[in-house]
């Protein structure tokens, strides 16, 4: 096991954030109710498959607190908290570094742009290692800096996104996947994610599987699992959506065979409607169900509540009366 998957593992059995609280499912107008003839199931992961709402996130100045909090935890953990008072003493040092971070978010995806991208992605460690340097030419050490290259930054970004965001999956998402595959059908991936995005995901399968599967790689074929973070692009930008037609291509699976399930209209459902998949909303939580005011415009397939439902409403046989 590497230090930074050693470092996730304990930090996640340590506290895992995350809230108790009652889902309230939203109506959600769909085409139908059941899809056939499907070969591929493919998933967007935050609002889909992991819950990450946290109750603070409700207003604007709440939202806000909680990353000040996070940066709060990163700085006392990783001994910032000194050195960024001597970089900006007329600030908090959460709020110096809560700054750094958003300002070189911005810099790094305005370099970012190219043509042929609409919608660039950036690798957040990068971030977190600019921000080490910073600290660094103000007298900042670490025994495992290794030069500000090695697993470093990964760590400060795994705690602070661990920090900031809810990370559970939504009851009976393993069982449906597990149902999914042992109907014949392929799973994947399409999702704005960083690195940690395959390590929480492990974990969490993990937990919810009680150790049935031990990676999330057993349920999820890597052909079709399709990270932002890896090819410089986020959703809805079309890059992401012919990195997977080359690879379902590659097995001989057709958009119309597959399908994308997601919770937001316009990042998700639009753009894979657009490229001929079928598409499915996720409608079980009030919270993480997006519709940008454009219910009824963009309609998908078909809508569910509850994972528990999903295996059911879609197969991998053609119906009678399509055959």
């Amino acid at each position: 096991m590497s230090d930074l998957a050693e470092f996730a593992r304990e930090l996640h059995e340590q506290s895992s954030e995350g809230e108790d609280r009652p889902l309230e499912a939203v109506a959600c107008p769909s085409i139908g109710d059941r899809l056939t003839d499907i070969r591929a199931v493919v998933f967007d992961v935050y609002g889909t498959l992991i819950n990450y709402w946290r109750s603070a996130m409700e207003q604007k100045e709440g939202l806000q607190g909680i990353f000040f909090d996070a940066c709060g935890k990163v700085a006392d953990r990783f001994g910032f908290t000194d050195y960024l008072t001597a970089m900006n003493p007329e600030e908090a040092p959460a709020k110096t570094l809560y700054d750094l971070y958003c300002g070189l978010i911005a810099i790094r995806r305005e370099g970012a742009l190219r043509p042929g991208i609409s919608n660039p992605e950036i690798k957040i460690e990068e971030v977190w290692g600019t921000i080490l340097l910073m600290l660094k030419r103000h007298g900042y050490r670490a025994d495992n800096l290794q030069g500000m290259t090695g697993e470093l930054p990964r760590q400060v970004a795994y705690a602070y996104n661990f920090f900031s965001l809810g990370r559970r999956l939504y009851p009976g998402v393993t069982e449906a996947l597990s149902a999914l595959r042992n109907s014949s059908i392929d799973l994947g991936i399409v999702s704005n994610a960083q690195f940690y995005t395959p390590i929480d995901l492990t974990l969490l399968v993990r937990d919810q599987s009680q150790g049935k599967f031990e990676d999330f790689n057993e349920l999820f074929d890597p052909d079709f699992t399709i990270f932002s973070f890896e090819w410089g692009a986020a959703k809805p930008d079309p890059l992401l959506f012919r990195k997977l037609f080359d690879a379902l291509y590659e097995h001989r699976i057709l958009p119309q065979q597959t399908v994308f399930v997601g919770n937001d209209l316009v990042l998700d459902i639009e753009p894979a409607a657009a490229a001929g998949m079928k598409t499915a909303f996720f409608a079980g939580d009030r919270k993480s169900a997006y519709f940008h005011d454009r219910e009824g415009e963009i309609i998908p397939d078909i809508a569910f509540s509850s994972f528990r439902d999903l295996p059911a409403m879609i197969a991998f046989h053609s119906s009678p009366a399509e055959r």
